[in-house]
């Protein structure tokens, strides 16, 4: 095996030598059977230290002026490689910033004990880094090492389909005939989305989503009310005969936008944004006791546009609770049998 060498080498000829090096580096050589490798201690330290009579990672590092917490760290590291490779660890003066080089037979790799998360455990682009995080759990390491191992990287797939379904209504009216059956009431709409992940942190994630969808706003009415136009206004009134049904359909091209949050822990979501839309079409549909079925098609003085905001919270995998709310109206300003009407949704995303 070979044995690492830095800069400035110097040799510890016996374990009973005491060791007084104020400003030059000292190194300590020997072979640890814990984490079964040669190791290489180097440090600058300025204080005075006695060699242990036996000679292992965990004394050498006490020695040395390294506290425990870092001390651990140090011997998991050390042993997280199964190679046979020589270690080397540098010991800051302070005790307290510890960086691990293991030496690749063609290239020198650097390691450290702040870990990339999302990545490899640990950076291999020949560069060393700076010690940061004072607390290491060795719960989030089991973690991460599930998530590399099952392939999931990131809280957040890159994109996915979604089926909203749910109900919806409009705000109360004081015009007559306009109110709508809560159940019959229904929103439908086929989503494609696409996730851009902006923060990958330990704990939570913070993606942007965002894609276009195609949905439907299912308005029933009431009893035997109906929607119609009368000249250039449209009325909601009593259609004077018996139906089985009477509803007002929307369809529309929307284009949410949500900032989303997941939680690592609790595989837990939450997604705030916005929409808007573009209304593809718009027709009334009648349904007459006897079965026979009645489709008109017309604009019906709604508004070409609609936005509003929206809402999703959920757990990472399975059906998440949407809320939807237009902030302008669903009707032309003109439409004075429908002013201040304004859509609202709620359901599931499966």
């Amino acid at each position: 095996m070979k044995k690492l060498h830095l800069a400035l080498l110097l040799i510890i000829s016996t374990l009973s030598v005491k060791a007084n090096f104020k400003s030059d580096t000292t190194i300590v050589e020997f072979t640890d059977k814990g984490v079964k490798k040669r190791v290489t201690v180097y440090t600058s330290s300025k204080r005075d230290f006695d060699l242990p009579k036996t000679l292992d990672l965990e004394n050498v590092l006490k020695s040395v002026g390294v506290d425990s917490l870092e001390r651990k760290k140090a011997i998991i590291l050390a042993g997280t490689d199964g190679s046979k490779q020589d270690t080397i660890l540098v010991v800051a003066r302070d005790g307290r910033d510890i960086k691990i080089v293991l030496r690749a037979p063609k290239e020198m790799i650097a390691r450290d004990t702040l870990r990339n998360d999302r990545e490899d455990h640990w950076s291999r682009e020949n560069r060393v880094y700076k010690e940061e995080d004072q607390d290491d759990d060795s719960d989030d390491d089991d973690r991460e090492a599930k998530k590399k191992k099952s392939g999931s990287g990131r809280f957040f797939s890159r994109s996915d389909m979604g089926l909203y379904v749910g109900l919806n209504n409009w705000t109360k009216s004081s015009t007559t005939g306009s109110e709508l059956d809560t159940w019959g009431s229904r929103y439908v709409a086929l989503s494609l989305q696409r996730n851009i992940t902006l923060i990958n942190g330990k704990q939570v994630d913070l993606a942007l989503t965002y894609g276009p969808e195609v949905a439907w706003n299912n308005f029933m009415f009431q009893e035997n009310n109906v929607v119609e136009m009368s000249g250039k206004q449209v009325v909601f009134k009593d259609f004077g005969q018996k139906l089985s049904k009477s509803k007002l359909v929307v369809p529309m091209l929307n284009l949410p936008m949500m900032l989303n949050f997941g939680f690592e822990e609790a595989k837990f979501r939450i997604g705030l944004g916005g929409y808007i839309g573009y209304r593809i079409g718009g027709y009334s549909k009648l349904k007459y006791e006897g079965g026979k079925k009645e489709k008109i098609k017309g604009s019906y003085g709604l508004e070409d546009f609609r936005y509003g905001l929206t809402a999703e919270l959920g757990k990472r995998k399975g059906a998440t609770l949407f809320v939807r709310y237009d902030l302008n109206p669903i009707f032309k300003a003109e439409q004075t049998n429908a002013k201040g009407l304004q859509a609202w949704s709620i359901g599931l995303r499966l």
